[in-house]
């Protein structure tokens, strides 16, 4: 029985390292009402296929939403990982707060080996909103769908939702009514003691 439980516990363990993982990484830690929230959208940990390489991204597809009263969708940049040689098909699909994202790239096996050969990680998508309210909330990913260069889907995908946060800004130190008040009596008597010299 005990084996078993351990044959059982490593074959969950190995292909739970083998699972791909769609990321988010912000460009700042927090914002201000105005700033520009930048999400790149990473993919790591690439599965191999059953031979043991690393499989090659060919196309994905996933959807990001978020909290509308506190960014608002500016725009997409698409990577360069999928986008090579005869090129690809690039989409997005912005409903209210949600964001589809999908890539389909059109070269053949070698040129996408030529700039996805050795890479443990890479951006598929840049992602601006504008910082628009207060508050915290989290980008939040879903529908995931990654295919290799045969047109087979990724078996073990997996994300990462991000939260992030935004403040009204750093207070001004207002000075005190005391304050003002010993600073100009202290000019007051720099002025006096320049009258007597």
């Amino acid at each position: 029985m005990k084996k078993t439980i351990l044959l059982i516990t490593l074959l969950l363990v190995s292909l739970s390292s083998q699972a791909t993982l769609l990321s988010v990484e912000l460009n700042q830690d927090s914002y201000q009402i105005g700033d520009v929230l930048t999400a790149d959208f990473i993919i790591s940990g690439i599965e191999e296929d059953s031979v043991g390489f690393q499989k090659l991204l060919a196309s994905f597809d996933f959807t990001v939403s978020w909290d509308n009263s506190l960014i608002d969708y500016v725009s997409t940049t698409f990577g360069n990982k999928l986008n090579v040689d005869v090129g690809s098909d690039q989409y997005t699909d912005v409903i209210a707060d949600s964001l589809a994202l999908s890539e389909i790239s059109y070269a053949w096996w070698e040129e996408l080996l030529a700039v996805q050969d050795g890479l443990n990680s890479f951006v598929l998508a840049s992602v601006d909103f504008t910082v628009i309210g207060n508050g915290s909330s989290t980008l939040n990913l879903s529908n995931l769908d990654f295919g290799d260069d045969f047109g087979d889907a990724f078996t073990h995908v997996s994300s990462s939702d991000i939260a992030y946060s935004v403040t009204s800004g750093n207070p001004v130190d207002v000075p005190e009514p005391t304050s003002i008040i010993l600073v100009l009596m202290g000019l007051a008597l720099l002025v006096r003691q320049q009258k007597m010299n």
